[in-house]
């Protein structure tokens, strides 16, 4: 197994939903990444969280890959114009990209980190598996802060060069 495939498939993922929330002009975190004040998290934001890789050796040298991606979605109902309906947009925006392959490159800096292609994370299509999305609404009387929630499990084939 390669040392670095989690951090690939990390840095693939979080560049990836980057472009995806640049698009659409919304914050983005990553979660245990990115530094945050308590300012910044009463912004309008996104945060994305990633679990595993969880691996499985099927054959000599041939890897099934999961990955589970969960995105944190805060609105601010407390700012000038605010429109409730944003939190619908920015999951949709979000659950549309997530239902595409999502291409993982060896990114970095060290010697094995050349950009190259490994592989591509598709959503399991599953009896109980899809793009699933939560709308929790206000969770606090006094702070007008709505959130959704929204996760997908992905997997891949890999193997080592």
């Amino acid at each position: 197994m390669d040392k670095n495939l989690a951090r690939w498939i990390f840095q693939s993922l979080a560049s990836h939903f980057k472009s995806v929330a640049n698009g659409i002009s919304l914050l983005y975190f990553v979660e245990g990444i990115d530094e945050r004040s308590n300012d910044t998290m009463r912004e309008n934001h996104v945060e994305l969280r990633v679990s595993g890789p969880e691996l499985k050796e099927v054959s000599k040298g041939y890897y099934n890959v999961k990955v589970i991606v969960n995105f944190l979605f805060i609105k601010n109902m407390d700012e000038v114009g605010a429109d409730a309906f944003d939190l619908i947009q920015w999951t949709g925006v979000f659950a549309d990209e997530m239902l595409q392959p999502i291409p993982i490159y060896k990114k970095g800096d060290g010697l094995e980190d050349d950009g190259a292609l490994i592989g591509c994370l598709q959503v399991h299509k599953g009896r109980n598996e899809a793009v699933r999305v939560f709308h929790f609404g206000q969770l606090d009387k006094d702070a007008r802060i709505r959130q959704s929630e929204m996760d997908a499990k992905y997997g891949m084939n890999y193997q080592p060069s």
